[in-house]
């Protein structure tokens, strides 16, 4: 299993959660407060846990053009660079150097098409997933804050990798050494803010003390 399937095990933990909410409502009275109504609903997270899966179906499972698996045919077999981080400057540019011609230029368009509207899907779901669980559980406001920056954080960061992998590749042959050996903490981070947006939302929905006094409109 690569880096880049860290996200499988807590993705599949949070729907059966999301189900598991569903199904323990039913039954629940519907009294709504105006101080705290609920915005957020279990049916919204759900369509938007769908689209996120609809979409990383038809760019992952699927030969698409500018697709992870067409870009990685076209690299002859490679994966690309956040399914295997590279530390080194000298070994980012070793493999650019092995990159057919077409296989670059796929990789580089990949960068701001493909590369964005997944993540970008997975970010709906993550804020609406930390949105569900802010309405319904009792947060510190400092705890809050930071517990609904992290989807922003991730998605951040997941830019600033394709912003990085798309300077280097347009560059070469010129070579940016700074740039090429931040490359592989740049995705350590960014898959460590995506674990922390998935589990901690999680954590709090099954351990923390729900609010009272407010429907749930599912």
């Amino acid at each position: 299993m690569t880096i880049h399937h860290i996200f499988y095990i807590p993705t599949i933990f949070v729907l059966g959660l999301v189900v598991g909410t569903m199904i323990n409502s039913k039954g629940e009275k519907n009294t709504v407060t105006k101080e705290a109504p609920y915005k957020t609903s279990a049916k919204l997270l759900l369509q938007s846990f769908l689209i996120f899966i609809i979409v990383f179906v038809i760019t992952h499972v699927y030969e698409i053009p500018a697709g992870v698996k067409a870009v990685s045919r076209l690299l002859g077999g490679m994966d690309i660079f956040d399914k295997h981080p590279i530390f080194s400057a000298t070994q980012v540019y070793e493999r650019i150097e092995s990159f057919p011609d077409a296989g670059l230029q796929t990789y580089r368009r990949f960068t701001y098409t493909i590369d964005v509207l997944f993540p970008v899907s997975l970010f709906i779901f993550l804020f609406t997933f930390v949105r569900f669980v802010s309405q319904r559980v009792a947060i510190p406001t400092y705890l809050s804050k930071a517990f609904i920056s992290l989807p922003f954080l991730w998605l951040g960061f997941d830019l600033i990798e394709n912003a990085v992998i798309f300077t280097i590749l347009s560059g070469f042959p010129h070579r940016y050494y700074f740039l090429a050996s931040s490359l592989g903490s740049i995705t350590i981070v960014k898959f460590g803010l995506l674990f922390l947006s998935i589990l901690t939302p999680s954590l709090f929905l099954t351990l923390g003390k729900k609010k009272s006094g407010v429907s749930k409109h599912f």
